[in-house]
């Protein structure tokens, strides 16, 4: 199944998701996910049946118009033909609202031009705005109509036509009939309608821009083109001709722009946009290097490994835009009673007319504009808009503060945590251990070096830096992995065995020599493992994993908040403990094996708690995958963003609560949303029965209630996330 993302134009309430939707129920292989804050749909599809193409059509032949190669410049072009129709419609509907005042009393002093005040005028001048500037409401209604559902279009097209024909049947009965006083019009209530909602639309989008500001932002830290190198010579192509395999010149002080491995130079490299980290990374050849972040020094020549929506940061892109199509329960929710709404609206706007007219004694006029004002005035935008924007919004701060949320469901799962599993190494510690103490000779270092050399697991990692400048490498024979307790190889016809006393107790081999130092050492927190020749223990080491300086803050805020800490690592007990107790962790679960992490999770959670568990991403997507919230810490990789439903994209601890805090918010957010606009259409709907709000006043609150919705959303942008530095010396 392929996954892209189309740009559609017109699409402004929930009622265009669901006819998108709809459009495509018959087709097998087929999946959207519409966005309507951000004027996307999410097409997850099956290539060997259909085309991006095909998809396109589909929603073309729904009403709205499908973008393939979108661009900014796109919008602006949108943008501006919007603006264009709306200065046409104004300047039409001022002569008509002019003519209002020639009808009230209060206003004599005013001069009204006969012109303005003649019907014929008033029928072509609204049947412009009616028919050809509010076009764009009969089609959407069409096929809104086609697909079995009603939306706003609906209310505006049956209040504002109903107005335009009423107004038709006065002025043919003007023509026709006997010379009579100047009849009352509402044609000006028509065109003043559409033109007041296309107004409120056109805010509405402005106002919708800004929530993609934070999306916009990671686009355009991109490369726009690369310098392919062929033979001895290089040309300089746009970023989409790049293909996988070419090879690529950066100079100092540019963005590399894709995802590779140099092969050429070395360098210092700015990752700050991807991590956080404002640390440049050192690169020489072999290294990876990441689309869009900044060589710093010298020139190199990379090859590039992945391109296109490959790259980190096009999946970063991707990631946050299927999050913010992802729909949490609360919009499911609200996406059902938006679909009984405009219904509803229009039987109560019936029933009221009849109540007027056959019950109360109302002049058909009267029970006409006030029937005419419920259709008009009724929202299900706020309603449908409440959910999508905060949670754009939200997707945006937080993927600017480096997290990443994989689907709507966090939102409302985050404030319910109240577990909170680590993994050790790299998530509570820096995931850098390095070599703390040795003893035993120089020969023994240089067998522990060669079969370390063999393995890339930390430790090994650490003991090849401890000693590359100590000793000297020997050939290496049988090497072998014992899963979660050392290394076994032949070096120069000794048997040697390397890890923890796991592992020297199941080769039988004898620790009891170094039992003290063994202890000693574990009492500083530090992993001690064993080198064994020919059976005998000739050597021991410590290893120390150094404690993140934001992580005693962090779990002290964690615990303030009511949570449980808890961590789940493979280190031996001791280690842990040590650990545990200096950042302030409430429970250990040691020498656990990767597999037994997710069954310590389904543990807690039997015990009625709501976890998440906070791991690596790779050999934690078990835990990742079976607690409430996963939530993976590192570089993004492929397996972290597919089995956690939050990436943190640095180290930063700090990250974690940074990224249940912006849930809470945006949930906050979207409840507020839904507060107004059901209060919105509560209070509303009453007045304009009651005859309290003319049409034109319930056209403008009808435009106003999207937008509050809107610019209450883009509130989140001004979110403070808590800040997690050094602990305090002494606490």
């Amino acid at each position: 199944m392929k996954k892209r993302t189309i740009a559609v134009e017109g699409m402004h309430c929930a009622m265009c998701a669901k006819t998108i939707e709809n459009t495509f129920d018959d087709l097998q292989g087929v999946r959207v996910d519409v966005n309507v804050t951000a004027g996307k749909v999410i097409a997850t599809y099956d290539e060997t049946r259909y085309s991006l193409n095909d998809i396109a059509d589909r929603i073309n032949a729904a009403g709205y118009k499908a973008r393939l190669d979108s661009t900014l410049e796109d919008d602006k072009h949108h943008r501006n033909r919007l603006k264009k129709e709306i200065f046409v419609a104004i300047a039409l509907s001022f002569p008509l609202l002019w003519s209002m005042f020639g009808h009230f009393a209060w206003f004599d002093f005013l001069y009204v031009p006969a012109l303005f005040m003649d019907g014929i005028f008033q029928l072509v001048t609204a049947g412009v705005v009616q028919f050809y500037i509010g076009r764009r409401f009969y089609i959407a209604t069409y096929h809104s109509l086609k697909e079995k559902v009603l939306g706003m279009d609906s209310l505006v097209v049956l209040g504002t036509t109903s107005a335009y024909l009423y107004s038709v049947y006065l002025l043919a009965r003007h023509l026709v009939g006997p010379a009579a006083h100047h009849p009352e019009y509402f044609f000006e209530i028509s065109a003043l309608i559409i033109t007041m909602v296309l107004v409120g639309n056109y805010f509405e989008y402005l106002a919708k821009e800004r929530t993609t500001d934070a999306l916009v932002e990671l686009v355009n830290l991109g490369a726009k083109s690369a310098r392919v190198r062929t033979g001895n010579t290089y040309r300089e192509v746009p970023i989409e001709e790049v293909a996988v395999g070419d090879e690529i010149i950066v100079y100092a002080n540019e963005k590399i722009p894709v995802d590779g491995t140099i092969i050429e130079g070395s360098t210092h490299v700015d990752e700050s946009m991807i991590t956080g980290e404002s640390i440049p990374v050192f690169k020489e050849i072999g290294g990876e290097v990441v689309g869009a972040t900044m060589n710093l020094q010298e020139k190199i020549v990379m090859e590039a490994k992945k391109v296109g929506e490959e790259t980190l940061l096009s999946r970063i892109i991707q990631t946050v835009e299927e999050a913010s199509a992802e729909k949490p329960p609360i919009q499911r929710t609200a996406d059902r009673i938006a679909a009984y709404f405009v219904p509803f609206v229009i039987a109560i706007a019936l029933l009221n007319f009849l109540l007027h007219i056959v019950i109360l004694d109302f002049p058909f006029t009267d029970a006409f504009t006030r029937s005419i004002a419920i259709l008009v005035i009724s929202c299900p935008c706020a309603l449908g808009l409440a959910t999508p924007t905060s949670i754009l919004v939200g997707n945006g701060m937080a993927a600017k503060n480096h997290i990443l949320y994989k689907g709507g469901e966090f939102f409302e799962r985050a404030k319910h945590i109240d577990a909170v599993l680590f993994d050790k190494t790299g998530t509570l510690t820096e995931g850098k251990p390095r070599i703390t103490d040795y003893e035993g000779s120089n020969e023994a270092l240089s067998y522990l070096y060669s079969i370390s050399e063999q393995s890339t697991h930390p430790i090994s990692k650490a003991v090849v830096e401890y000693a590359k400048d100590k000793a000297r490498l020997l050939d290496v024979e049988g090497f072998d992995t014992v899963k979660g307790k050392g290394v076994t190889a032949r070096v120069h016809d000794k048997e040697i065995a390397t890890g923890n006393k796991k592992l020297m107790q199941e080769l039988d081999i004898d620790t009891a020599p170094y039992a003290e130092q063994y202890d000693a050492w574990l009492a500083e927190a530090k992993t001690v493992n064993f080198l064994a020749l020919d059976g005998v223990v000739e050597g021991i080491y410590g290893v120390r994993d150094e404690i993140k300086e934001t992580a005693k803050n962090v779990i002290d805020a964690m615990r303030e908040r009511g949570m449980i800490t808890v961590m789940v690592t493979g280190d031996h007990e001791h280690v842990a403990k040590a650990i545990a107790k200096e950042v302030g962790i409430d429970r250990v679960y040691a020498g656990v094996l990767p597999h037994e992490k997710a069954e310590i999770v389904q543990k807690l959670q039997k015990e009625g708690h709501v976890t998440a568990f906070v791991g690596d991403g790779i050999n934690d997507a078990p835990a990742l995958k079976i607690a409430d919230v996963g939530i993976a810490m590192g570089y993004g990789t492929d397996v972290a963003i597919e089995s956690s439903d939050v990436t943190l994209m640095s180290h930063d601890l700090g990250l974690v609560l940074k990224a249940v805090a912006m849930s809470e918010k945006t949930l906050r957010n979207i409840r507020q949303n839904f507060f107004w606009a059901f209060s919105y259409n509560i209070v509303a709907i009453p007045l304009a029965a009651a005859g309290y709000l003319s049409m034109l006043l319930a056209a403008v609150a009808m435009a106003f209630s999207s937008i509050t919705v809107v610019m209450n959303a883009l509130r989140l942008k001004t979110v403070k996330l808590p800040q997690f530095g050094e602990p305090k010396k002494g606490g």
